[in-house]
């Protein structure tokens, strides 16, 4: 048959299936085959096109084709099918056009485009074939759970050039509606994204903000928009009272327009209802004066930044340039706060540049923020009078300065990249916290982390919280916590968040309560997202803490964030109020939120975001508390009063003998020739310590982290221990038994300043535990100085520590010409990676955490984990062919596993290596 009789054929075939309506009632699921039919037809080309998932960029890890029978794959590339696709993310040797018809499924070997809606994969075939079906999975080894398609068409084409839909189809997973996809009405409202443009350009931006909000609160309420405020009325009103406020005059308003809405007739009249009980309710918020600090708000006018990760701004933020910091001034009128009158006084025009994070000094005499002149450079802090005179810049240099917070001694906290270390698990420039005093001079660290850290205010007792990250071998989408520390940099601690699904941002005390405000975020995109009150009596790891009060916006998990509808910046000015900034849509505006689900929108530039507000108001200082003065040496002393508070009864008195002393290696900054940093690291995994990519196991991922060892120190019969370790490092402990065995692991960390003195009560103890009365008998004795292992300090080194062992005891026998293909020898494959590491770790001889992103991580009980856990040891255990390791060797491997396996004790650039591999050879 001539290829235009079968095309002819191809199209009549299909014409009863084109335009068919979107299949309803179907889940795609992320963790296993999806399989859709269409009727049978020749094609040679196969592609689906795909308009959302259910969150962030799509992901599929296999893109199959069958036919009539379902028995062969159809699109493989070993078949001889080519793959090509719209687009596809840059930065990720895990996500390549390739991985489509790999035969290799997860999320390892799978593909994302760069954009999130109109994408599309394709297979073409080596020649047409009838088809009847397509399977995908998002990853089928069942790692994660986003970016999976929700709504796609699948197309049939035989000459890659007329294109034929044979089937739609709209998950019933898919995301919630939002502007662009409905609803388009909301009970009597007309909330189309006509209707709401219409408010906005016509500059009624009330209207626009209570369409959007009818249309948010409509995803978890049901009831009549109008119904819906009336009673959020009733209940305000209700608390006015018990304040022994006069509300009579809203009481009687209250029931006529109750009365009314029973009459109505017409959606008309109840959609102007609306809208008058949604003004009522503004203008008796207003009345509140709790409200007084909002009379004057400092915030900054920029775009929002829209980073692809919470932490890269510096590196990949889309938002441009303009805006200004301002100061809004809004007047009370008739015994209420009038945000219809206020006057904007701009103190600072960003020009082609983009202003950030402004804060006044407690007396208002001062106004500190960051700025960079222009997109492609770095970030300074900048300083004012009140007034916007007088500007100057307090710091240079090729690093990125943010995130001011003045502190009560006179100084400035901040944000800053000149900790010269790479974001561990992608490509930008880490930040961390640091301070100097208010005219710029004597910058130093105050936080020595080895991953980013965010959002530094102070505490009422004079301590700084702030936002960090950390990836001690567990999932890095989950590890950004609260922490505080006081302005000297001693005694960090966390205060909520480990081991929960949540990310925290901008954490504040609630005033007269025990709760911090927060933005829930996620590990993908900017600070965005639902605000949280945190309720601190119920446990720093409590997920019942949690609650959100704007909870139409969901918390998002993941790479997947919140760009649009949702809050950042929250700050609390009362128990009840709490300032932040609100997009009902995309427009970030200024907005007043209470406890009870109340918003109400206080200024808002259609032309640009307003973020970051503060009340501009003077207040008292919190307590000056910064008394320490480091020493001139590098170490600083830990005491624990008893290792066995947290692991008891699982680990008995008596077991655990000593402590080992750990660390996370930072990943430092190459210095280039113009003396900038590098400051972007494509193909990141090809920088990791252990190259993930190239080598797994039946655990997933050991650590990419580099880790050290500073040795170990004894523990006393009572379970204290008193000992020195480094000062400046990112520390961690290990709890191991008299065997080196490893009992229990900290998967958190902690730092020392030189001279500073940190206690503890156990290992894994209850928060909210008491140190013994007795004094440990540790604290009666000198510190211990760590006892270096026989290999000695510092990063570890598979290949020097560990292949020595094999190299001595095992590649007699486990070698290349093993018949069990169990190969100990050190020699390199084309990845760099030795055998006997390749061996041990795919075939899952030694324990580890996964450390594969997305791990969403629990607190892992003693003996659970590590050395005891690895089948390798129950092998030499139970006697194999006379093989018996020395105490020394046992204590190589045992180490190892215990800091989760790394492969190199450092970062260096994989294609490097082999380099240096090269020329060794020569």
């Amino acid at each position: 048959m001539a290829r235009s009789a079968c095309i002819l054929l191809f199209c009549v075939t299909l014409l009863c299936v084109a335009s068919q309506a979107p299949a309803k009632d179907i889940t795609v699921y992320a963790g296993k085959p999806n399989a859709f039919e269409f009727p049978t037809a020749q094609a040679g080309f196969v592609r689906v096109v795909i308009r959302a998932s259910n969150g962030n960029q799509p992901c599929i890890d296999e893109l199959e084709v069958y036919g009539p029978d379902g028995k062969e794959n159809l699109a493989l590339a070993s078949k001889g099918s080519k793959v090509t696709a719209s687009s596809c993310l840059g930065g990720y040797a895990a996500h390549q056009i390739a991985h489509l018809n790999d035969g290799r499924y997860g999320n390892s070997y799978s593909w994302i485009p760069a954009g999130t809606s109109g994408e599309w994969a394709q297979i073409e075939l080596p020649q047409p074939a009838s088809v009847s079906q397509i399977v995908f999975s998002r990853d089928r080894t069942g790692g994660y759970a986003d970016r999976v398609l929700v709504d796609f068409d699948i197309q049939l084409s035989l000459d890659g050039k007329k294109w034929t839909t044979v089937r739609s189809v709209k998950a019933d997973n898919a995301p919630p509606p939002r502007p662009g996809h409905g609803p388009e009405k909301v009970g009597p409202l007309d909330t189309s994204d006509a209707a709401i443009n219409d408010a906005l350009s016509g500059g009624d931006t009330l209207r626009y903000a209570y369409l959007c909000e009818a249309r948010m609160a409509a995803r978890i309420d049901s009831s009549d928009p109008t119904v819906r405020v009336l009673k959020q009325y009733s209940d305000m009103v209700d608390r006015f009272a018990a304040r022994r406020l006069t509300v009579k005059d809203e009481r009687a308003r209250l029931a006529d327009m109750q009365g009314r809405l029973g009459a109505a007739k017409d959606a008309n009249a109840a959609g102007e209802l609306f809208f008058e009980a949604r003004a009522a309710k503004r203008q008796l918020m207003f009345r509140d004066m709790d409200l007084s600090p909002l009379t004057k708000i400092l915030f900054v006018k920029r775009q929002p930044f829209m980073p692809s990760h919470n932490y890269s701004v510096i590196l990949d933020a889309a938002g441009g340039p303009g805006g200004a910091v301002c100061i809004l001034n809004i007047p009370r009128k008739d015994g209420r706060l009038s945000p219809e009158d206020a006057k904007l006084d701009s103190l600072f025009d960003s020009g082609a540049g983009i202003a950030r994070n402004p804060v006044a000094t407690f007396d208002l005499g001062r106004i500190y923020f960051a700025y960079r002149k222009t997109k492609a450079d770095y970030f300074h802090l900048m300083v004012m009078d009140r007034d916007g005179r007088n500007i100057s810049q307090l710091t240079d240099g090729p690093f990125h300065d943010y995130f001011p917070c003045p502190l009560p001694d006179g100084g400035i906290a901040f944000m800053s990249t000149r900790c010269k270390m790479r974001f561990l698990c992608w490509r930008p420039q880490g930040f961390v916290l640091f301070r100097m005093e208010a005219d710029g001079s004597n910058i130093r660290p105050l936080s020595f982390a080895n991953v980013s850290e965010w959002t530094p205010a102070l505490m009422r007792d004079g301590r700084i919280i702030w936002m960090r990250s950390e990836y001690i071998d567990k999932g890095a989408d989950f590890g950004h916590t609260l922490w505080a520390i006081r302005p000297d940099g001693t005694h960090p601690e966390l205060i909520y968040g480990n081991d929960t699904r949540n990310c925290y941002a901008n954490g504040r005390e609630v005033p007269g309560t025990s709760e911090i405000s927060c933005t829930l975020v996620a590990h993908g995109g900017d600070l965005n997202g639902p605000i949280a009150l945190l309720d601190m009596t119920k446990g720093p790891f409590n997920p019942d803490a949690i609650k959100s009060i704007t909870p139409d916006v969901p918390p998002h998990y993941h790479m997947s964030w919140a760009g649009i509808e949702c809050f950042r910046d929250p700050v609390p000015v009362s128990r009840d109020y709490i300032l932040c900034s609100h997009a009902p849509y995309d427009k970030f505006g200024l907005c007043v939120i209470d406890r009870y689900g109340n918003r109400e929108m206080l200024y808002l530039d259609p032309s640009i975001g307003s973020m970051c507000p503060t009340p501009f108001m003077k207040t008292d200082p919190p307590p000056v508390i910064s008394d320490f003065e480091p020493n001139e040496g590098d170490m600083g002393q830990f005491v624990m009063a008893d290792v066995y508070r947290g692991i008891e009864p699982t680990i008995q008195r008596g077991q655990v003998k000593y402590i080992r002393i750990c660390e996370e290696v930072r990943s430092d900054l190459a210095r280039l020739p113009d003396g900038q940093y590098q400051n972007d690291h494509p193909p990141f995994m090809d920088y990791y310590c252990t190259p993930t990519h190239k080598v797994s196991g039946p655990f997933g991922w050991p650590t990419y982290v580099a880790m050290a060892t500073h040795g170990i120190v004894p523990v006393d019969a009572d379970g204290s221990a008193s000992f020195y370790a480094s000062a400046g490092k990112v520390l961690y402990f290990e709890a191991l038994d008299k065997d080196f065995n490893e009992l229990q692991r900290m998967r958190s960390v902690v730092q020392l300043h030189p001279g500073e003195r940190r206690g503890c009560i156990g290992c894994h103890e209850s928060r909210t535990q008491t140190p013994p009365i007795a004094s440990p008998s540790a604290a009666k004795r000198e510190p211990s100085f760590p006892q270096a292992p026989p290999w000695g300090v510092g990063p570890f080194s598979y290949e020097k520590v560990v292949q020595p062992v094999w190299d001595a005891k095992c590649v007699s026998c486990h070698n290349g010409n093993d018949k069990e293909k169990i190969d100990l020898t050190g020699k390199l494959d084309a990845d760099l990676v030795p055998a006997s590491y390749r061996t041990v770790i795919s075939k899952g001889w030694v324990h580890y955490f996964n450390c594969q992103w997305g791990q969403e991580h629990d607190l892992a009980p003693p003996a659970s984990f590590g050395t005891l856990k690895s089948k390798l040891f129950k092998v030499l255990d139970a006697g194999h062919h006379d093989v018996k390791l020395t105490t020394e060797e046992m204590r190589r491997v045992k180490c190892w596993i215990d800091l989760n396996c790394p492969l190199w004790p450092d970062y260096k650039y994989r294609p490097d290596r082999a380099k240096t591999a090269v020329a060794a050879k020569k």
